[in-house]
């Protein structure tokens, strides 16, 4: 029982911006998402460009190009376009990716292309080496980016690319390198970047990208629904997640925890799912879909530490009226600590 829980896969506790092995442009990935998605993240296209590419309004500096699959509407290439060469460090960091890439190689109009596998990512720079700087990034379906990169040059394949360790150009007129700003990040982005880090354990940047997302826009749950999962499961600090969790709440979010619920009143069958406290009440869904449950704050009656029914495992239950009879549902905390049962039972009865 004890390794069965402690093994819970956290992730699953959000609806994830990023799916493994893929980076999120402003919540939306290639490859999942829809163009009700897209146009619910970017509005209507202002430019059909054909069939299946088209053109939306940008809140930053960049021009923002979406590629659809014919007929099927699913998403399968976006790509940002910026006016102004981005030197190829500052991009790096600001999409997390590898400091090596899988391959790259010089397109059609002498741009150099660079391949990233594990985000499904690529960069095509102003001119035919990387000192020239970035002038576009794409972001690419697992599908389209296997047919694209299949047809690089084989002498590419796990090789810098040309111009790498060289000074930027310098500007004509100053004899100065020219300044390359990064993409200009955005609360959506950030929100996107950080769930990746997460996802793949990296829990310091998570952290990072999510108190970045804070001081954009302190108003907004996402940020704080990430720093409390990450600081209570990932960096086991119980009164930061404790804090983060309360704003999330506040602010309209919610407080999520990875739990298990108990079947048989001795935690000998159970399954495993996913606590969420918001102002409203309380939702439990397991992640297999089978069981779930929705109580507003006036229809729970008993919130509490279990006495009996897996006290070994730091237990508590909830007592809810559903459908004009009251029944108690008990739960174990992810894991399995007091500290976490106690913290999900004081935000329950004081959200």
């Amino acid at each position: 029982m004890t390794n069965k829980i402690s093994i819970m896969i956290l992730v699953l506790l959000l609806s994830c911006a990023a799916c493994v092995g893929q980076t999120a442009f402003q919540g939306l990935t290639p490859g999942k998402s829809t163009k009700a998605d897209v146009e619910k993240a970017l509005g209507r296209p202002v430019r059909q460009l054909s069939e299946t590419l088209s053109e939306y309004k940008s809140r930053g500096p960049e021009q923002i190009f979406v590629q659809y699959l014919g007929g099927s509407g699913g998403v399968a290439r976006i790509e940002a376009t910026y006016p102004e060469a981005i030197e190829r460090s500052s991009v790096l960091g600001s999409v997390n990716l590898p400091a090596r890439s899988m391959g790259w190689q010089i397109n059609s109009k002498s741009r150099l292309e660079e391949y990233f596998s594990a985000p499904c990512v690529v960069l095509t720079y102003v001119g035919a080496d990387a000192s020239s700087g970035v002038s576009r990034i794409g972001y690419y379906s697992p599908q389209l980016f296997e047919n694209a990169s299949s047809k690089l040059p084989r002498a590419s394949l796990g090789k810098n690319p040309p111009g790498l360790n060289r000074s930027p150009v310098a500007d004509n007129n100053s004899g100065r390198s020219q300044p390359k700003q990064p993409p200009i990040a955005n609360y959506d982005d950030l929100i996107a970047r950080a769930t990746g880090a997460m996802q793949t354990s990296d829990f310091q940047t998570a952290l990072r990208l999510s108190q970045q997302a804070v001081d954009l826009d302190p108003n907004r749950a996402g940020a704080y629904e990430i720093a409390g999962i990450v600081q209570l499961y990932g960096l086991k600090d119980l009164n930061a997640a404790a804090t983060a969790m309360r704003s999330a709440v506040q602010h309209g979010g919610s407080a999520s925890f990875s739990v298990s619920h108990d079947h048989d009143g001795f935690f000998k069958t159970y399954c495993q799912g996913s606590l969420y406290i918001t102002k409203v009440g309380v939702n439990y869904r397991s992640n297999d879909g089978a069981h779930a449950f929705l109580a507003s704050h006036t229809d729970l009656k008993d919130i509490g530490r279990n006495s009996f029914v897996g006290a070994n495992l730091f237990s508590f239950h909830i007592k809810a009226t559903q459908n004009g009879k009251t029944k108690n549902f008990n739960f174990a905390p992810g894991s399995l600590t007091a500290a976490e049962r106690d913290l999900i039972v004081n935000l329950i009865k004081n959200p």
